[in-house]
């Protein structure tokens, strides 16, 4: 099954980040907040949380 393999939902008012990753052609959610570090599956090198995503 074709997709988008991950994507990421922004959520200023609530301070958090969804992340949304295809797996099995379903997709998996993760919900983060704060000083939760961002794991990406496609960007495994990426090393932000979601505090310094939502400041900038």
């Amino acid at each position: 099954m074709a997709g988008i393999p991950e994507y990421w939902i922004f959520d200023p008012t609530q301070q958090k980040v969804v992340i949304l990753n295809l797996v099995e052609g379903l997709y998996e959610q993760v919900e983060l907040k704060e000083n939760d570090r961002i794991d990406s599956q496609i960007f495994p090198e990426l090393a932000l949380t979601v505090e310094q995503v939502l400041q900038a």
